[in-house]
């Protein structure tokens, strides 16, 4: 329990970050608009290989839930978009954000079993503006590994097996359109 706490206070830090360091992009002076969009993708924005829904309701902010297949169940995200004003066709954002971030799979002689691990990710992206209701997305994000996933590749060294470590960082991309 005292790990999610943590990690929600992380979200908090980093909104709070983002908000004051970037005051062009505070919420409280934005202007209410309205819309949003879905896109399909691949990345843990994407829950794996999914979808994903965000809805503005303010000017700059992004509120999303993405739902997919992460090659062992059923993957999800809910979190927060910051968007960096820019009138062009390239637009970044910051993103945080909790839901699944791991997968560990595991190959024996005669057995196989996988585990979805869940936690706090963070990140920055930038959409790509191909269409005036259609956009690429590409982020970059950080991880928060659960400590429940650490332990597991501790114990499974521990008996022999080889692990290869994931990269500290993950990548997704998309496609979206605005309604």
């Amino acid at each position: 329990m005292k790990r999610i706490s943590s990690q929600f206070s992380l979200a908090k830090c980093f909104l709070l970050v983002v908000v004051f360091m970037f005051p062009d992009v505070s919420v409280l002076r934005a202007q209410t608009i309205k819309y949003g969009d879905i896109g399909v993708g691949a990345g843990l924005s994407y829950g794996g290989f999914g979808a994903r829904l965000t809805y503005m309701p303010v000017e700059k902010l992004g509120l999303f839930g993405s739902l997919g297949y992460n090659l062992d169940d059923v993957g999800y995200n809910v979190g927060v978009q910051f968007h960096v004003p820019f009138e062009k066709k390239l637009s970044p954002y910051f993103t945080a954000m909790y839901g699944y971030n791991t997968v560990l799979i595991v190959e024996a002689i005669d057995t196989e079993s996988s585990t979805t691990y869940f936690g706090f990710s963070a990140g920055a992206g930038v959409q790509f503006k191909l269409k005036e209701k259609s956009f690429l997305c590409a982020e970059v994000l950080v991880p928060i590994r659960a400590q429940a996933y650490t332990n597991a590749v501790d114990d499974l060294k521990s008996v022999g097996y080889e692990i290869k470590d994931p990269l500290p960082v993950a990548f997704c991309i998309g496609y979206h359109f605005k309604f």
